[in-house]
């Protein structure tokens, strides 16, 4: 009988934006607990938990694990959001100067899939890290894990296990601090069509 694992996925609690600026590369959560509190109902005990080394990641991580127990967390520099290198925590206004003349536009992403700031990387490059890290995962067959780290990092999980092109992947939103779950069999499960991944929720929040 197959045992399906499953993958909790979450996105690190809000942080400060500042109106007409592109985010900086590593800010502060805005933690408030009582929302994290209800998310932690929904989220099984003593599950290894991955999460982003960057401090919202961090700081969601440490916030949620006093209403729910882990058996280990583990910081992985493979899930970091984007890097989006000398655009963070620029004027909007210029770095648009550059993109408007870009013949890769999207509709619904403010920059393509293809697109590599300076000193940063495309969220094709995102991508690839995160899905050799995601396929490379081990864990006992029907054990669940838990993911904390970034809207870029749950997108590119989601393009790879459901096999979705970046140009659509990367305009699917993921709502911060909400929960977002996958099946994954093992695979040696995998005999059949329709793959190792199912999707059980999407941007559930309590």
């Amino acid at each position: 009988m197959i045992k399906p694992t499953k993958l909790y996925l979450i996105r690190h609690a809000p942080v400060k934006q500042i109106k007409g600026f592109f985010p900086k590369h590593n800010p502060d959560a805005i933690i408030k607990n009582n929302q994290l509190k209800m998310l932690a109902t929904l989220i099984p005990n003593n599950c290894v938990w991955y999460v982003s080394p960057l401090k919202r990641a961090i700081q969601t991580a440490e916030a949620l694990s006093k209403y729910v127990k882990y058996s280990k967390m583990v910081r992985e520099n493979k899930l970091v959001e984007q890097n989006f290198g000398d655009w963070s925590g620029k004027k909007i206004s210029k770095v648009w100067e550059i993109l408007n003349k870009s013949k890769t536009k999207h509709n619904f992403s403010f920059i393509s899939p293809s697109e590599s700031p300076p000193n940063g990387e495309s969220f094709k490059k995102q991508s690839k890290r995160v899905g050799i890290w995601l396929e490379n995962l081990n864990v006992l067959e029907g054990k669940s894990i838990v993911i904390i780290s970034h809207a870029g990092t749950i997108r590119s999980i989601l393009l790879h296990a459901l096999k979705i092109k970046h140009d659509y992947a990367i305009g699917i939103e993921i709502l911060h601090q909400s929960l977002n779950i996958l099946e994954m069999i093992s695979k040696d499960d995998d005999k059949y069509k329709g793959g190792r991944f199912r999707l059980i929720a999407l941007n559930k929040l309590v």
